[in-house]
């Protein structure tokens, strides 16, 4: 370790970096110790597989040649010499299950090896594979530093994702020049937040990579990271223009590595209403309130959960949502903020029974009845877990970390923008139900959104009765190309009612159903029925600049129609006036969006409705 005169020097830099002054320290290793790299922090990773880059090094494990600690520094060593079939060693130390985190400064001060066929790195990986295939790129790799020795003195930062990855050339990143990296130390920093990434040297940026809201694609890193330290050798990058053996030993010496957290970055939120946990009525209303804080910023909205599902989002003091009509049944509240940065904070679960406890049973995922017109989700079926609300072969959530893992039913993300989750390893004669609020009676067309190779066959019913004939669709193309079954003329009567959709088939995916009012029905006496507030799928959807929306207000009086983006900040103000009851069309003009996934919003006196909108670029 560089080290100094003035001790008080060195306890001011291990509290604040220079570049924030809101850092603290929550992990180090400062290598004042000799011998092996410290075993409660660091883990070798041992082979000689490739790595995936076709590198020519063993790594070893425990071995002082490869990786020593002496004198306040931490040496990496890459050797010529035979193992395990392979003519180099060297090491590489990973902070897995030891050292994970989610946002920070991440710094290593590390002079580095010289020599062409070296490819020393200092980068962060995916502790989690939640993502696409649940592996590399779609979860994600962020290289705070990589040198190639073919390329003296020009160091990279770089991203990559599934969008954006070596793999196929699209990688983002850049570069800088550091003359004597191999004669001096540097520092080497990463910060990371919900909405930016920013690489240093000696804390001057040289690299920013943007949040732009397109989803997890492009941007996988709002989860845990683990930190590798390792020099290469050879390989597709490294190995480009030849390895030259008189370099060896190739050595990367590293001073220290320390990782801060702000903790000012985190909002406060606290559930205040319900103020504990109780019974309510059926059929009632419960108001949900939070009081939400941000020490370093502003609060951007609260969200509201039960579940795992939004049951309203509040972008104003005092934050509260109000849940209409809540049916029986035993649900967990939570409140989620989400300041301006992207930072979010979440409430333990808060327990809620409504009506009889008995009904615990069976409830709808979002304490309501899921409001017809509109979208079903597939992966919102109803509460009460195997044979009440679904009917599932195999045992667990098999389509990753997401939502709803406590259920058998296998959800996984869905892999276009309009997406969100889909039901997914569909069987024969599986089912799930869904409790529906069907707020107009009259004529509807069912659009179900489906995928597989093979094609495949529902059946739905409601209350017990088919709806149509069995529905089949061909082969999409694949497990994650999406298509829509259409169901026409199906009359729907207003009230609660029971959805079930039932696999006829085995081996597709089934992620949602919209539910399209068409026409009004009338009543035996011939009276038209009332009018419902409704707010209409956008059309077109997706759309690239403008897109028409249509609604329905139900009596006359104040109506706004707004939308907000996925961070819940409204973007655009369409309707904001008292207007007629009966039909109204708006104009959302995009144009100035970035692509990815909004929101558009009808509030009036008598309830609010939602749709999803999909911006592509």
């Amino acid at each position: 370790m560089i080290r100094t005169a003035c001790f008080l020097l060195l306890a001011l830099v291990l509290v604040v970096p220079a570049a924030a002054q809101n850092w603290e320290l929550v992990w180090s290793d400062e290598f004042d110790y000799t011998g092996l790299p410290d075993p409660a922090k660091w883990t070798h990773e041992v082979g000689g597989s490739g790595w995936g880059n076709n590198e020519l090094q063993f790594y070893t494990e425990n071995d002082l040649d490869n990786a020593s600690v002496a004198d306040g520094v931490l040496t990496i060593t890459a050797l010529k010499e035979s193992m395990s079939g392979r003519d180099y060693t060297s090491a590489r130390l990973v902070t897995r299950d030891k050292g994970e985190w989610t946002y920070g400064r991440f710094e290593i001060r590390a002079k580095l090896p010289t020599g062409r066929g070296t490819w020393p790195a200092l980068w962060l990986l995916y502790a989690e594979s939640n993502y696409g295939g649940g592996g590399w790129p779609d979860n994600g790799e962020i290289d705070i530093m990589e040198h190639v020795g073919f390329d003296p003195g020009v160091v990279h930062a770089t991203i990559h994702t599934a969008a954006f990855n070596h793999g196929d050339g699209t990688q983002v990143g850049s570069q800088t020049t550091v003359p004597d990296f191999d004669t001096e130390f540097h520092t080497y920093a990463l910060e990371w937040g919900p909405q930016r990434l920013e690489a240093f040297v000696d804390d001057t940026k040289y690299f920013t990579f943007e949040n732009q809201g397109t989803g997890w694609e492009a941007w996988p890193f709002d989860q845990p990271m683990f930190m590798i330290l390792n020099i290469a050798v050879g390989g597709d990058w490294g190995g480009a223009q030849g390895i030259d053996d008189t370099i060896f030993p190739a050595a990367m010496q590293i001073d220290y590595v320390r990782v801060y957290q702000d903790p000012q970055a985190q909002p406060t939120v606290a559930l205040t209403s319900p103020a504990a946990s109780g019974d309510f009525d059926e059929g009632g209303t419960i108001t949900l309130s939070a009081d939400a804080a941000d020490a370093g910023g502003t609060i951007d909205h609260v969200a509201f959960l039960q579940g795992d599902g939004v049951l309203g989002i509040d972008t104003e003091a005092p934050y509260t949502v109000d849940v209409e009509n809540v049916q029986a049944g035993c649900y967990q509240v939570r409140a989620r903020a989400v300041d301006a940065d992207g930072y979010e904070q979440v409430t333990e679960p808060l327990a809620i029974t409504v009506g009889n406890p008995a009904t615990c049973e069976r409830a709808p995922y979002l304490m309501a009845a899921q409001a017809v017109p509109g979208d079903v989700e597939a992966e919102y079926f109803d509460l009460g877990g195997e044979d009440v609300a679904y009917n599932d072969f195999t045992t667990g959530n098999d389509g990753g970390d997401w939502i709803r893992t406590d259920e058998n039913v296998d959800i996984e993300p869905t892999l276009d923008l309009g997406g969100g989750f889909n039901v997914t390893n569909i069987s024969r004669r599986e089912w799930l139900e869904y409790t529906l609020d069907v707020q107009e009676a009259g004529k509807y067309t069912l659009d179900v959104r489906v995928a597989g190779n093979a094609g495949g066959s529902f059946d739905l019913s409601l209350e017990g009765e088919a709806i149509a004939e069995t529905e089949t669709f061909n082969d999409t193309g694949g497990e994650q190309q999406w298509s829509i079954a259409r169901i026409s003329n199906v009359i729907l009567e207003e009230g609660l009612q029971t959805l079930r959709f039932t696999a006829n088939t085995t081996g597709f995916n089934f992620n949602k159903i919209t539910f399209r009012f068409i026409s009004s029905v009338s009543t035996e006496d011939g009276a038209a029925l009332p009018q419902a507030l409704r707010l209409e799928e956008a059309y077109p959807n997706p759309l690239r600049d403008r897109a028409t929306l249509s609604y329905q207000l139900a009596e006359a009086g104040f109506a706004r129609l707004a939308v907000y983006d996925v961070l819940g900040r409204r973007v655009a103000t369409l309707v904001e006036r008292v207007q007629p009851a009966g039909p109204h069309t708006a104009t959302f003009d995009a144009s100035a969006l970035a692509g990815g996934f909004y929101l558009a919003v009808l509030e009036t006196t008598h309830g609010r409705r939602t749709q999803r909108l999909v911006v592509t670029r």
